[in-house]
């Protein structure tokens, strides 16, 4: 039979699934089929999955009816231990044909490496692909995970919902999947409310257009398009502007198989409540979308889009009973303003002190405590010119909207309604208590004013700090504290700051301020934050385009944690980074560490010098440290760099003409003090020996 090119697909039509997995179970399909196939040696052209709520689909072609042959060489045990000089099979011989289920007569006896082997070639057969992918089928379903598969029914086998049907097709022919007892039968479903099923489908190409007949679109990206088409259309007719948020658009992609976009209003009343607790309920309750009158998206209008899930149910019901559920949500955060607006911030912070911070640490009234203490600590470090009182009250603020009505129900609105609730009383303070939690990633804009920003410093490294006080640290799936972003938050702060602090005199600070509660040896947790901080900068940093062995140059001790320093320095050498200069001086710095190994002692007798070069490298550190006094900030000038790098050509020549581990130990010793003075010297620069 010709090994022709076959296509095969796969469905696995189940109980509605979360839209946020859709995308991730989906490609975990495809990965397990690519994997398990590359395994098999089973060759294709093209592979590629789909998911909607109802459906995971697989496609692959350019397959072969079977599996290629593999034609194997055997080697088997010396002749000379393994037939007799009867020509007669030994012990070797018979284990060798066994093992390898060989006939006697394939054997033959082969030259290599000057001795005689038993050898065999031998032709494995390929096996049929139909079969083989049956069993890749049940392999890949079994090895889809989640944290939130759940075992249904009496099956042995957990996945995130039942599965109905699980339906396959290779070459034209329907093939039964024999699965932990799922339904396994030759027939599709359509749109679960068109009623449409098909047991004539033969190919690829057949299920496509009968999942188009039956309003099933089956692509994630054609639903997004159709999505963003809509609502284009929408602003054009309507003359609105819709927030089209891509994360929101992809998930509602994934709420349905046929996405319709409709509009809905509100009662304007509403619009008296602050945006951000409409955009809230809409976005993350509801998962509707906020629109506006401008392009700048600052005038709220009352009117939301949503995206509906049949193409079968009459638009005005649809329409009627989205706003009637989005007037209920309203309700509820219109009420919960109202009550905290008449509370009053002041009195809603009372109940923090009630509110667990970490477990150990004590309350969100600690930490508020401790916040104000740091931030007035930084605020003299820093030499900054923000009023204390402003300060104490901020930070007495910051976390009492936690204890709010509307906070309790919307916990995504921390910090914004306390900067609401406070506005009337003080802008300034307002502003910081809703601005100290920025940035909340990697690219969110900044804190815009000081008293923001050393607030907002102050409760990062205070939760970092707690949390390393608790041994509470993040692993590489799990960071419960936000610990990474803190730390990112505070290093893109302190740039712009553009003030040089050392950072591990803050930590010390903010150690000093949690009260124990447990008997927790702090220098231990210190050690812990500052390896911590110093992996977060390095990563930051080559994320931001740095090589890493600049940075592990720059960063490569805790002596001291000055982002501002840091920065400069890494650009510095950025500059000369690959120039043949620094690259021979690298090289030399090298050498010069390899020797020196473990000395530290700096201690020299220039009466022991015995030559030029020794005198050479002594004035050369002599010349360095007095070039340093020099310059401000010399460890950030392009200067020094310049000149540490032409020092090392003094260096090179003592290596080229001067034996340092001479066989006198007092002139070794000396040698090796001279050269660890150097070292040091330029170490308060950076690590060359990295570069």
């Amino acid at each position: 039979m010709k090994n022709k090119n076959l296509e095969f697909f796969l469905e696995i039509y189940m109980e509605e699934i979360p839209a946020r997995l859709v995308n991730d179970l989906s490609s975990q399909l495809k990965n397990n089929f690519e994997v398990l196939m590359n395994e098999r040696g089973i060759s294709f052209s093209h592979i590629q999955s789909y998911g909607t709520p109802m459906r995971l689909v697989l496609f692959i072609n350019g397959l072969k009816n079977k599996t290629d042959d593999k034609k194997l060489e055997i080697w088997g045990p010396p002749e000379n231990i393994s037939i007799s000089n009867q020509k007669k099979f030994l012990k070797p011989a018979e284990s060798f044909i066994k093992k390898n289920n060989i006939n006697k007569k394939e054997i033959q006896i082969k030259e290599r490496n000057g001795m005689n082997f038993l050898y065999c070639k031998k032709i494995i057969k390929g096996t049929k692909n139909q079969d083989n992918l049956k069993q890749i089928t049940i392999e890949s379903i079994s090895k889809i995970k989640n944290k939130k598969f759940m075992r249904w029914s009496d099956k042995n086998f957990a996945f995130i919902r039942p599965i109905k049907n699980i339906f396959a097709n290779m070459d034209k022919k329907f093939i039964k999947i024999n699965f932990m007892k799922i339904p396994s039968e030759n027939k599709i479903i359509g749109h679960r409310f068109s009623q449409m099923s098909d047991k004539k489908i033969k190919s690829f190409d057949d299920y496509l257009n009968f999942l188009k007949k039956s309003d099933v679109i089956l692509d994630f990206e054609s639903r997004k398009k159709k999505i963003l088409d809509e609502i284009k259309k929408i602003e054009k007719k309507e003359k609105v502007y819709v927030n089209s948020d891509i994360d929101l658009i992809n998930h509602v992609s994934n709420l349905t198989e046929h996405p319709r976009v409709l509009m809905g209003s509100f009662d304007k009343s509403f619009l008296k409540i602050p945006k951000e607790v409409i955009n809230s309920i809409m976005k993350n309750h509801q998962k509707y979308f906020s629109v506006y009158s401008t392009s700048k998206m600052s005038s709220l209008v009352s009117k939301f889009i949503f995206v509906a899930g049949s193409p079968y149910l009459d638009n005005n019901k649809v329409v009627k009973g989205n706003e009637k559920v989005l007037a209920a949500r309203l309700n509820d955060g219109k009420f919960f303003y109202e009550e905290d607006i008449k509370s009053g911030l002041e009195k809603i912070r009372d109940k923090i002190d009630h509110i667990t911070f970490i477990e150990g640490i004590g309350s969100y009234g600690d930490k508020a405590r401790r916040v104000g203490k740091l931030a007035l600590k930084i605020r003299d470090m820093l030499g900054l010119n923000i009023d204390v009182d402003d300060i104490i009250k901020t930070s007495e603020l910051c976390k009492a909207d936690l204890a709010s009505q509307m906070v309790f129900e919307f916990p995504e609105l921390q910090g914004i309604m306390g900067g609401y609730y406070y506005l009337n009383t003080n802008k300034d303070i307002a502003n910081s208590i809703t601005s100290h939690y920025l940035p909340k990633t990697r690219d969110d804009s900044l804190p815009k004013d000081n008293l923001s920003k050393i607030i907002s410093i102050s409760d990062k490294l205070d939760t970092i700090c707690s949390a390393f006080h608790m041994r509470l640290l993040p692993t590489g799936s799990s960071d419960p504290y936000g610990l990474r972003r803190c730390c990112i938050g505070i290093i893109r702060i302190l740039e712009e700051l553009d003030v040089n602090i050392d950072l591990i005199e803050i930590f010390k600070e903010s150690f000093s301020n949690i009260e124990k509660k447990v008997d927790i040896d702090n220098k231990e947790s210190l050690d812990k934050v500052k390896l911590f901080f110093t992996e977060r900068i390095k990563n930051y940093y080559v994320e931001s385009g740095y090589s890493v062995n600049i940075l592990n140059a720059v960063v490569s001790n805790f002596n001291s944690l000055d982002i501002v320093k840091i920065k400069k320095k890494i650009s510095v050498i950025k500059k000369l980074n690959g120039t043949k200069d620094l690259t021979k001086a690298s090289e030399i710095f090298k050498r010069l560490k390899n020797i020196i190994k473990d000395n530290n002692s700096t201690n020299i007798n220039q009466k022991l010098f015995q030559n030029k070069y020794e005198e050479n490298v002594y004035s050369e550190i002599l010349r360095i440290e007095k070039l340093f006094k020099t310059i401000p900030n010399y460890d950030e000038s392009e200067k020094c760099l310049k000149e540490i790098i032409k020092s090392s050509s003094t260096l090179s020549n003592f290596f080229d003409n001067v034996m340092v581990m001479d066989k006198e130990k007092i002139i070794r010793a000396n040698r090796l003090n001279l050269l660890t003075s150097f070292k040091k010297l330029i170490s308060g620069v950076a690590n060359f020996s990295v570069l």
